[in-house]
């Protein structure tokens, strides 16, 4: 793992944190909890390191004199995940083919929709598409066309996770329920042992879990900021969305489809499968791996470090090719992608050296655990350690502005 030495919210930040149902981006929604609890959670200030990436990052879009939001190559993009996955999916349910090739094209079709929801949906929920809101509320709408609700999503992502990555209790993308451990403050379960093994089963029943089960969940809680129960246009948006999916993905090739009932349902099945699991491998890729410190507050309220030193510290890149940028749709470039989710992924490449350098000259860890399959390993060894109830602590790269404070101090004492 490359661990060379490399905070939006502003010094403090405040947030009700709930301690309940916990849905995970890219795992099973956990079993909701009859009580929650709240707490309030800050940041101390780190201008430094903040300021200076930021005045870095915005020389290098002044000196080319481009916008942060989408490019030719973006749209040009968004059109192609687009076609291929509603043409996958058009295709396998209502052209005459083999059943065999009818269910292999809708489980290719699922992992376009993966592709959709990483390259078009995300970077329009995080509203870094466009500086438009109305073009990012449009393309918004594909990832509840395709069955899962973006109002959701916007809260237990672009929220508690993007804010409070790998907070225990908090951040919602480690908290997958007792059916897995994803961090080491997590109570251990005797079947966690053999999470390294199931694990990969269970993240095949991620789409299917989401579309009929977990949005709903989150829908009857209340907002986790604010109190408030979900108004009603989301709730109608929620709805609007599961009727496309119910349409477009189970009508429509039921009724005008020549594949038999028992072909198109192992077909939807396929493609829920495929497309659940591409994204919950490539969600854990970021912050449930070896290097990634999990950071829990002092005092109940106070994280000890500063936002984005908080996000260096959690967060770690994967995969060496433009093909898995173009794949993860920049997803392989997470710490940019957390310290700018505001900017628009087909970006990332070209800030990655930019970070890497900043972070270096604050002393600060620059997390990348190396290619595709490099990443999945680090992965699963990291689950099997939290299945074991083993320490991770000792995994957590070193910070060397930690080890220079600490000599200056001494020096001074």
């Amino acid at each position: 793992m490359d661990t060379t030495v490399v905070s939006p919210p502003p010094a403090k930040v405040g947030v009700c944190s709930i301690r309940g149902t916990a849905v995970a981006d890219g795992t099973l929604p956990a079993t909701p909890a009859v009580k929650t609890t709240v707490t309030k959670l800050t940041f101390p200030n780190d201008a430094s390191f903040q300021r200076d990436l930021r005045d870095r990052v915005d020389g290098y879009f002044r000196e080319k004199g481009i916008s942060k939001g989408a490019n030719g190559a973006m749209w040009a993009k968004t059109v192609f995940w687009l076609v291929f996955a509603f043409g996958s999916l058009l295709t396998a349910t209502l052209a005459p083919m083999a059943p065999g090739a009818s269910i292999a094209l809708m489980a290719l079709a699922g992992f376009g929709f993966a592709g959709v929801g990483m390259n078009v949906s995300h970077d329009a929920i995080h509203g870094s598409t466009s500086t438009n809101k109305a073009i990012n509320g449009i393309f918004s709408w594909t990832f509840d066309a395709i069955g899962v609700s973006s109002a959701t999503w916007r809260i237990a992502h672009n929220l508690l996770h993007h804010t409070y990555t790998n907070v225990p209790g908090v951040d919602s993308d480690i908290e997958p329920g007792p059916a897995l451990r994803f961090q080491p403050n997590a109570k251990h379960y005797p079947w966690h042992r053999a999470q390294a093994f199931y694990a990969w089963f269970l993240y095949t029943l991620t789409a299917i879990l989401w579309v009929y089960q977990k949005d709903f969940i989150q829908m009857s809680q209340r907002h986790p900021r604010t109190g408030e129960r979900y108004p009603a246009r989301e709730w109608a948006k929620l709805f609007i969305g599961k009727g496309l999916h119910g349409v477009v993905f189970i009508a429509i090739p039921l009724a005008f489809g020549p594949q038999s009932v028992p072909v198109f349902i192992a077909g939807y099945i396929a493609l829920l499968a495929v497309g659940g699991f591409t994204l919950a491998v490539v969600f854990q890729l970021a912050h449930v791996v070896e290097g990634v410190r999990y950071i829990s507050p002092e005092n109940g309220t106070q994280l000890p470090r500063g936002w984005m030193e908080h996000e260096m510290l959690t967060t770690a890149n994967f995969g060496r090719t433009a093909f898995c940028t173009f794949i993860t749709g920049g997803l392989d470039h997470q710490v940019e992608h957390h310290l700018f989710p505001n900017i628009c992924h087909i970006h990332y490449r070209a800030l990655s050296p930019i970070v890497k350098k900043c972070a270096e000259d604050h002393g600060l860890p620059y997390l990348h655990t190396g290619s595709f399959p490099e990443a999945v390993a680090s992965h699963a060894r990291i689950i099997a350690r939290l299945g074991r109830n083993e320490e991770v602590e000792s995994l957590a790269v070193a910070v060397p502005r930690d080890a220079e404070r600490a000599a200056t101090a001494l020096a001074a004492a």
